[in-house]
Parts: structure tokens; sequence; C-alpha cells
């Protein structure tokens, strides 16, 4: 908005408004009759600036009016969001955004006679540093290549306590098996990715891996050297049957816990041998509602899950009944945007990973208090681009998917 501020104000427009003056004109009537006509296209290619920087991190607009889907970002976004499809396509439609928005910008200044070579070079470097904020809090460890196989885009992680080794999914439907000292030990590929890959890992009580395959509506059962065991579910809103599966838990029976989203929203549950026992949930703001369910914490007989779609975290006991709700939108402390992974910490407390805050907070999972908050958004040691996931360890330390970052940052809650 300085630039068509400083048009109006500028010598060239001195002898307008003196004459306007000397005809009787009010400053409004100068405005909307001289000053509006002469410069609208500054003022609609600033306010496309505007819009077009905010859409430099996660889309601003499904940001700050994530439940009014009757608007048409929002309702795309959400789409987009909730689709069962990989959150690239959602960078590559902001992408097509931004471009579009920037050659209207362009020819709305081409139309101006005072607009000049200069003025682009001030505006373009604005378009692509608009994202960029100061640095992070330093972590005590980066986990990259070549130290590990280099990751595309990683957004699941599981940490195994026994054998003290962490295993990292990426979106190339790829398994790395990774030490507690962030070297490479193995890997494995997903038998199938065409339809989508898994966003999930978890650590079952028999020590193996058990994969939420999210886009082929089933639960892989990996040992932990890569050995396919086996796999349940199929595609379908009925018992024992998924749709887009994201997490899996498990109780001190040994019970499975099954999240999933899509049409069901919801969370089964199963015996340890594989039987149908119950469920809860289903698709909604209200309590005991989901909107993308997509981590879980069991704690004795709670359990803790991310909805991220409503922004929350909400409580149940394993045998589903709503207790409570914590959170709301925002970037305030004890507040989401898209809460994606949650681990528990050694003192009890609830790890949650922000995808749209670009950060790890420390909740009191009593309260719903922030404890402490960690990173920003950002590409430099510190800062967080789109995060999945974060796990704790047996030392304390809490184990970062910097999924936009392709690497895994490490740090300690002080």
């Amino acid at each position: 908005s300085i630039l068509p501020a400083r048009q109006l104000a500028g010598d060239a427009w001195r002898e307008l408004r003196l004459a306007a003056s000397a005809d009787g004109a009010g400053a409004w009537q100068y405005l909307l009759r001289i000053a509006l006509p002469a410069s609208w296209r500054w003022h609609v290619a600033a306010t496309l600036v505007v819009f077009c920087l905010s859409f430099g991190e996660i889309p601003a607009v499904m940001l700050l009016q994530p439940q009014r889907p009757q608007m048409l970002m929002p309702m795309l976004m959400t789409w987009v969001h909730l689709l069962r499809y990989d959150a690239m396509i959602e960078g590559a439609l902001l992408l097509a955004l931004v471009v579009l928005t920037c050659t209207i910008v362009g020819v709305l200044l081409m139309g101006s006679r005072r607009f000049s070579v200069a003025h682009m070079a001030v505006l373009i470097p604005l378009l692509i540093l608009s994202s960029c904020d100061g640095v992070g809090d330093k972590p005590d460890e980066i986990w990259q290549p070549p130290a590990i196989r280099p990751l595309i885009y990683p957004r699941g992680i599981a940490y195994s306590k026994v054998a003290d080794e962490f295993f990292v999914i990426d979106r190339v439907a790829r398994m790395q098996r990774i030490s507690a000292a962030g070297k490479f030990i193995a890997e494995w590929q997903m038998p199938q990715q065409e339809n989508g890959r898994p966003v999930g890992i978890s650590i079952g009580p028999d020590g193996n891996v058990y994969v939420p395959d999210t886009h082929y509506y089933r639960v892989m059962v990996y040992s932990p050297s890569g050995e396919f065991l086996r796999q349940f579910g199929r595609r379908g809103s009925g018992p024992g049957e998924f749709l887009y599966v994201t997490d899996v838990a498990f109780d001190q029976n040994g019970n499975v816990f099954v999240s999933e989203y899509g049409d069901n929203d919801r969370v089964q549950v199963f015996s340890p041998d594989g039987s149908f026992l119950y469920q809860f949930g289903r698709f909604g703001t209200g309590d005991g509602e989901f909107a993308r369910p997509q981590s879980m914490v069991i704690d004795g007989g709670t359990i803790y899950i991310t909805d991220a779609g409503n922004h929350r975290i909400v409580v149940f006991t394993t045998a589903g009944k709503f207790l409570r709700a914590m959170g709301s939108t925002g970037s305030g402390p004890g507040q989401y945007r898209f809460p994606y992974g949650l681990d528990q910490d050694r003192d009890g407390n609830l790890i949650v990973t922000e995808f749209g805050n670009n950060r790890v907070q420390k909740i009191d999972k009593d309260t719903g208090v922030s404890l402490g908050m960690w990173g920003r958004s950002g590409r430099r040691e510190g800062e967080l681009a789109y995060p999945w996931a974060a796990v704790v360890d047996r030392r304390g330390r809490v184990v970062i998917v910097d999924s936009g970052n392709n690497r895994l940052q490490l740090t300690h809650f002080r």
C-alpha cells in the first residue's frame, strides 16, 4: 500500500490537488472523482501483492478462517488438506495461485505510466522473502545425509524403546531405520505407493513396526529388519474396514487402536488377535467428533488424539467416552493450527507437532496449558517447514520430522 500512497502524495499529483481545491472540491470529492479513477491499478495491485504474500507458508486464508467452508479459498484448501492426497498437491496449487496473482499484478502495474523496472526490482524480492523469519532456536543436532539416507518429505517417525532406534518413512514410501546416534542402519520399500504414501508409523508391544498404509486402507506389520509379517483391513466403512488410516496405538492390554479419516473420521479398536471390539467418533466439530484424527497417545485408561482439522487435542477414555477438548485455533500458547504429531515425554507431558504453525509445543495433558514451544517457519537451523511428527527418546531428546526441509532436528525442551 506504500506505493499507491506515494503516487497520490507525489509532485505529479500536486497540480491536480490544487486545481480541484480551486474548483471547490473537498477531500472526498477529490479522492472519489480524481484520485481513485486515476490510480485504481495501483490499489488493486497492492491488494493482490498482500494477498500473494500471505501465501508464503501455510495458506493464510485457510489458517485465518479454517471453520468457514462457505468461503471459496477455505473450501478449496479444506478439500485439498483433507482430501486424501499428498500435501505436495497443496503446494502446487498455491504455487499456481501465486504465479497467477503475480502475473495480474504485473499487468496492472504495466498499465500504470509510473511503473518502472525499478519498482519490479523491489517487488520481486518482497515476494521471494515474504516467508523469511529470523533465526530460530538452535537445535542440539540435525540428522541428514550423509549420516542417513536422503529423506524426501518425511512424514512419519516412531521410536523403539527396546532397540533404541528410530523408524522414519517419507513420501516415496521408503522406510529408513536409524540408530540412536543418527546413523543409517537399513531401509525397505512399501509394496505400493501409486495411490499415496503412509502418514504415520508405530512400534507395537511386540517390537514390530506397524504402518498405517493410508491410501491402501490397511495396516501393514513388519519386523524391525523389514520383513513383512501381516496386514489387516480393507476399504469400507464397516467394522474392520478403513478409509484413510493415520495412526496405530496400543493400550496396556495390547488392544490395537486405529485412527482414520475420510468419511469415517473415527477410531476402531481391535483385540490383540485382530478381532473387532468397538469404535468411537464420527466426522464433525462437536464433542466426540473428529476432522482428521491424525495421531494418538495412550496413557493408562486415557487416549489423547490430535484432531487436526478442528485444531485441537481431544481426550477420551480408552472405552471411547469423550472427556474433553483442549486448545483452539491460533498461534498462541496452547493454540493449534493443524496439529499432526503427538507423543509423550518422560514427565508425561504431550509433545504436539503443528503442521500449520511450524513448531512443536509441550502441553500439560491435564490442563492443556503450554509449557514451551520450539521452532518457527523457515529453512535454517532451528526453523521448520511443515513438520509432521516428533517423538521423544529415552534421553529426553525430541526428534522432529522437519518435512519440508527433508531432515530431522533434535532438541530438548528447556
